[in-house]
């Protein structure tokens, strides 16, 4: 049985955030949600322009820290699921 997390990421300002805010959300030049399972396969990947068309490297770098979110929530999720309490 595997597992499955999901996060956004987007660019906000010209800078790169991790799971945005509603506020951030609507502000975003390009805005990304990726849901992953827990052996690294992807279930979704969805990435707008919401303002401003983007190149490669701007997805690259979205989908990277995207990565890393979803890696952090599926380590929250094996400590609950052992029965330790998140860090």
């Amino acid at each position: 049985m595997d597992s499955v997390a999901a996060t956004s990421a987007g660019i906000v300002g010209g800078t790169a955030i991790l799971d945005l805010s509603y506020e951030e959300d609507s502000r975003a030049d390009v805005d990304m949600n990726l849901v992953m399972t827990g052996s690294n396969k992807f279930v979704e990947i969805q990435a707008t322009a919401e303002r401003t068309p983007f190149h490669d490297r701007h997805m690259a770098d979205l989908l990277d820290l995207a990565r890393t979110g979803v890696a952090e929530l599926r380590a929250l999720q094996d400590q609950v699921l052992a029965g330790r309490a998140p860090k």
